[in-house]
């Protein structure tokens, strides 16, 4: 229950709603109860034709000299109806009210922890089953919040003040109906425990679902390519099919109990109808039924209530599993925030490893100056990626060092440490808004003639100024209306706009074909001076003019200088350069 107490959490900030819940649910379930003694009004003004006599009730006899003419019947029904109607819908509002709140409230939270939490934590996991989480799960909780609460309150309150009705209306023969109410509890616990387990084990397939949904969705151009429609259609099916049986398991668990309750609420409620009709008058034997009714309704909703705190609780441990996930990269207490002058960057003795025992980088130093650009080539899997990963503390060296002017990142903060870096990586992501606002990603508050400077740099002007709104044209999902060049140019203005004491390059121009390669190499140039940067390559034309090339492999740098330098001295380096340009 530490789980559910952890959600109930949320319902603290509407205290005062919660308030008004609660004594609107009070007056309800006093009205509630009346319903019973309206039953009993009726049949006795029937009965009695012209007035309603109180005076068959031996348990309270001071009610025995009441009489009232029949025609106040349909005005006390009205009322107790109405009385009944009017604070059901304040309590169920006001309940609502907090649930959609507190659900509110944990997307939010569960969303900005996932924001801030580090890149080993998605290398665990998958996007589809963080959706899953974020959206599934936390809709599952919403009924926990809302109708656990009204219920558990609510129906409680409704039997408390049936059971003097029930009495009253039958007498010592109302025992045989209460007597069973104790055993309720016993399929409520037993079916309780094994809902539990079934609907975390649905929610967990309902997560693959998301993520199959999604992996086939964002790859669907190479299922058509390689005509796997079939294949991938007969994965899904055999996913959502397993989902189906766990549903179908928590669908027989959930309305088992219902009938449950009705059975033996009907063994205890039938022995003391028996009874009632052989020795009570009709006006008290029909309140006496109409009672209760009223008391074994609350007891099938609160079944329902196990069953919803149930598979709350299974929705709740995948929340919290990512709520309580805490980023291996964070500020250290006093971090420093870094304002000056980047003079140099520093890579002392440091290695790497995602797995232990499985080493990425080994032994890494290099110095890089201001004004120095510095290429890091190698084959595929070297560490070239994975070695300005570091500079960015998306991951911290295992060993060693990487300062910048002499201090560690590690004592650097976060945001000034990633403010002074700019990166156009190989994997070009843009975000479903405009043009504009995807080049000011890094610099939101700048001015349409700064992004304009920036797209022109990066020779992407001339095709936004050919979309249907320029600047203001939306891009769609990840940018797909664009050609890969386009897209990786308005990546290099993003950069460019940034205006970094540091740039990194990863694949830069990748995607660019020969004539754009050449000019928007130009502009890198320019962008380059002053400034330290890291370029990854796997095309050699475009590092020959750098300051330093580092060559990488299995992890480690087996060679650095000039291009000219490492030509004549041979080795990996130039066998790099010789597959490339056939020679």
């Amino acid at each position: 229950m530490d789980i559910y107490k952890r959600l109930l959490a949320y319902v603290k900030p509407h205290r005062w709603r919660l308030f008004v819940a609660v004594l609107s649910m009070f007056a309800y379930s006093i009205a509630n109860s009346l319903v019973s003694a309206t039953l009993y009004i009726i049949v006795n003004g029937l009965y009695n034709k012209d007035e309603v006599r109180l005076d068959n009730l031996p348990h309270i006899p001071f009610l025995s000299s009441i009489s009232f003419p029949v025609f106040w019947i349909p005005f006390v029904m009205i009322g107790v109806f109405f009385l009944r109607g009017f604070f059901d819908y304040l309590s169920n509002y006001q309940m609502s009210n907090i649930g959609i709140r507190a659900i509110r409230q944990v997307r939010d939270d569960l969303y900005r922890h996932l924001v801030y939490l580090s890149h080993d934590f998605y290398s665990r996991g998958r996007t589809g089953d963080f959706l899953s989480r974020i959206m599934n799960d936390v809709g599952q909780i919403q009924g926990a919040i809302t109708d656990v609460i009204v219920d558990l309150v609510k129906q409680p309150l409704v039997i408390l003040f049936n059971i003097p009705w029930v009495f009253i209306w039958g007498g010592k023969y109302a025992l045989f109906a209460i007597l069973i109410f104790p055993l309720v509890a016993v399929p409520i616990t037993i079916l309780g425990k094994r809902l539990r387990k079934l609907t975390k084990s649905m929610q967990e397939r309902t997560g693959d679902i998301t993520s199959f949904i999604g992996e086939t969705l964002s790859g669907f151009h190479i299922v058509k390519a390689f005509c796997r429609e079939e294949k991938e259609i007969s994965r899904f099916e055999e996913i959502n099919r397993s989902v189906f049986e766990y549903f179908r398991k928590t669908i027989k668990v959930t309305i088992i109990q219902r009938p449950l309750i009705e059975v033996m609420g009907a063994i205890g409620a039938g022995i003391a109808v028996g009874f009632g009709i052989k020795y009570l008058p009709p006006d008290r034997f029909v309140a006496f039924v109409g009672s209760l009714f009223i008391f074994y309704e609350p007891l099938k909703k609160i079944s329902k209530v196990n069953s919803t705190i149930q598979q709350s609780i299974a929705a709740g441990q995948r929340i919290f599993e990512v709520l309580d996930a805490r980023p291996s990269i964070r500020n250290k207490p006093g971090a420093l925030v870094f304002k000056e002058p980047v003079h140099e960057v520093a890579y002392e003795n440091v290695s790497f490893e995602y797995e232990k025992g499985t080493p990425i980088l080994q032994g890494i130093d290099i110095r890089a100056k201001q004004n120095e650009v510095i290429a890091i080539v190698g084959a595929s899997g070297s560490g070239k990626t994975t070695l300005v990963s570091l500079l960015l503390r998306f991951y911290d060296p295992t060993e060693g060092i990487i300062r910048i002017n002499g201090k560690d990142i590690r004592e650097l903060s976060l945001e000034s440490l990633r403010g002074m870096i700019g990166i156009v990586s190989q994997e070009t992501v843009l975000f479903n808004c405009s043009v504009k606002d995807n080049i000011a990603y890094g610099r939101p508050e700048a001015a349409i003639e700064d992004v304009r400077k920036a797209a022109m740099i990066a020779y992407a002007d001339h095709f936004i100024e050919a979309l249907p709104q320029g600047y203001d044209t939306q891009l769609g999902e990840r940018g797909l209306k664009l050609s890969g060049g386009e897209r990786q140019r308005l990546a290099i203005a993003r950069a460019l706009i940034k205006d970094p004491p540091i740039l990194i390059l990863d694949e830069a121009t990748s995607h660019l074909d020969t004539q754009s390669e050449k000019e928007v190499q130009k502009a890198l140039e320019n962008l380059m001076k002053n400034r330290t940067v890291f370029v990854i390559a796997h095309r050699l034309s475009t590092v020959q003019k750098a300051s330093r090339i580092l060559v990488m492999e299995e992890g480690k740098i087996v060679q650095q200088g000039t291009n000219e330098f490492l030509l004549r001295l041979g080795g990996v380096y130039k066998k790099l350069y010789d597959l490339q340009f056939n020679l």
